[in-house]
């Protein structure tokens, strides 16, 4: 079975375009892009999804820095992937009381306009869907997290706003990466 290694928590939207390209694979959400990039080029990982490219807000920060340390591992296909940013929440939370907004620092800049009408302070954290997970677990009503749709569902969570990016044609390429065929050679 391919294995697929992306970087956030089960439902980030690079677990989504993973499965979208593989639908069978096995998927191993990892910490961060520098460990996406290990996991391929240690072979844990037959491949990886790393997003490199948003059409708002360009280059990925992170992204790019993270496949350039490794000289075992390519970039073998691009995938794009509308983005559909959602507010997620506890149920009975309102944005009125919302005290912050917690998501990736890619996906807060994509929504930029939106959390400064709604007077919302964003705060970064390491995913979109770990930030749905984290309010889940917390079971903070004064928080919210930007991340696609489904992670509601999967975090026991509700939408309290739909597209919310500052374009509602939101779409990132994520770079699918492998080791490089020379290491893969000597590995065998």
């Amino acid at each position: 079975m391919l294995r697929i290694a992306y970087q956030g928590a089960p439902g980030a939207y690079s677990h989504l375009a993973a499965l979208a390209h593989q639908p069978t694979a096995r998927t191993t959400g990892l910490a961060d892009f520098g460990a996406v990039v290990t996991a391929v080029a240690r072979g844990q990982a037959d491949l990886g999804f790393l997003p490199i490219w948003n059409s708002i807000i360009g280059a990925v920060p992170g992204a790019e820095a993270a496949l350039a340390a490794s000289v075992d591992v390519e970039e073998v296909d691009r995938v794009e992937q509308r983005i559909a940013h959602c507010l997620l929440a506890l149920p009975g939370a309102d944005i009125p009381s919302l005290r912050w907004v917690e998501s990736h620092p890619a996906a807060l800049a994509q929504c930029a306009r939106w959390l400064s009408a709604n007077r919302v302070e964003p705060r970064a954290v390491e995913d979109t869907a770990g930030a749905a997970q984290g309010i889940a677990r917390d079971r903070d009503w004064t928080r919210a997290a930007i991340a696609p749709e489904g992670a509601a569902a999967r975090y026991g969570l509700v939408v309290l706003a739909h597209d919310i990016a500052d374009a509602l044609d939101n779409v990132t390429t994520f770079a699918v990466l492998a080791r490089r065929a020379a290491v893969r050679v000597e590995a065998a």
